[in-house]
């Protein structure tokens, strides 16, 4: 799998003190931060970012930041992918062919959607990554993935893809931070996913198996800090890194209605 690159927008000088030649310089981010829809944004995309990395999903990365005249105003910084040298088909925005969906297409597949002849070409051109993807959206709890991806689609041979915001996700599934773990308890949520029906029941064993023997230690890293994370509090932290060791005794069953 190629290497996921990130977009430079400039570089500013030389850093003073670098032993190694290193250049300071300024990167393409997407910013996101906690509101009244998802109030627990922030802390949900940094969880899920670093669950994904223990777990090899391909996620473009992001971090916590802070910016200079709002230091008590958490952030996180989607690094946003440099595509200028590939041909990027980008599921993030609507095409509007779900009002009129390919015919013959397999039983169970979510028709109404958009992009739907590109997701069955992904599914196909992608298998492993669209399986892990998969068993990682049913376990963190997000139903957003419709349209949160990209990847390259153009060439007879597998290129790159990626999946983005994880904002609607984990303690942000819901507009409180109650509701969605309410919702989290729920093993049937979430209730639906873009590649149902479409995914390799060989992969999706591998990425169920490496999630159920998650170490507790790695999960607890991901999900508890020693302080509030915009809105939630360690005790929330604590509530998720529970329910998150509960979900994933339901992994298997969820999948198995979905393949």
């Amino acid at each position: 799998m190629p290497v996921l690159t990130y977009k430079i927008l400039e570089k500013t000088k030389f850093n003073e003190i670098s032993t190694t030649g290193a250049e300071e310089g300024v990167l393409s981010i997407l910013i996101k931060t906690d509101n009244e829809n998802y109030k627990a944004q922030v802390y949900s995309e940094l969880v899920a970012n670093r669950l994904a990395m223990f777990l090899g999903i391909p996620v473009a990365l992001g971090v916590p930041a802070k910016h200079s005249e709002t230091k008590d105003r958490l952030s996180f910084a989607s690094l946003i992918a440099f595509e200028d040298d590939r041909e990027i088909y980008d599921f993030t925005h609507m095409d509007h062919r779900s009002l009129e969906p390919p015919r013959h297409v397999p039983k169970g597949i979510l028709q109404e959607m958009d992009h739907l002849r590109e997701v069955i070409k992904l599914t196909k051109l992608y298998p492993l990554e669209t399986a892990f993807l998969t068993v990682f959206d049913y376990w963190v709890g997000n139903e957003d993935r419709s349209y949160n991806f990209k990847a390259e689609l153009s060439k007879g041979n597998r290129g790159i893809i990626f999946a983005l915001d994880h904002g609607s996700s984990l303690l942000a599934c819901k507009s409180t931070i109650d509701q969605s773990l309410e919702q989290l308890e729920q093993p049937s949520y979430p209730r639906f996913h873009p590649f149902q029906k479409m995914v390799n029941p060989l992969y999706a064993g591998e990425i169920i198996e490496r999630i159920i023997n998650m170490p507790d230690w790695a999960i607890e890293s991901a999900t508890i800090f020693d302080e509030a994370i915009g809105n939630v509090i360690p005790m929330d932290q604590i509530a998720l890194f529970e329910v998150l060791r509960v979900r994933k005794k339901y992994l298997r069953q969820q999948i198995q209605n979905i393949i």
